[in-house]
């Protein structure tokens, strides 16, 4: 199972944590896996184009994004990204898992 946090500090988006596999399908074929990675890498691509400050690491166990501030322009991709993520849970709740931590 995929595993996503979605990072918060009082009702403020700061990024996401993601770990884990969804073993929907195998390797190169996995939908869902597929699905959370073009959104999470999407949500990264676009803070780095608006130059939002953020730290980001993948080490293939985890995938980390914490930003230093929110603002308007962050508050919207992390929206997105997290409303693709609820997307997914419509059909796939099975194979993602999402949370809620404050940092």
């Amino acid at each position: 199972m995929i595993d996503v946090t979605l990072l918060k500090k009082k009702k403020k988006r700061l990024g996401f944590a993601i770990k884990g596999h969804a073993n929907f399908d195998q390797h190169g074929y996995d939908i869902v896996c597929a699905a959370v990675s073009i959104l999470s890498y999407t949500a990264v691509n676009t803070l780095d184009y608006y130059k939002i400050d953020f730290d980001f690491s993948d080490d293939d166990e985890i995938m980390e994004v914490l930003l230093n501030k929110s603002d308007d322009k962050s508050e919207i991709i992390l929206s997105d990204f997290e409303i693709g993520i609820k997307t997914l849970l419509t059909n796939y709740n099975e194979y993602v898992n999402l949370n809620y931590r404050e940092v």
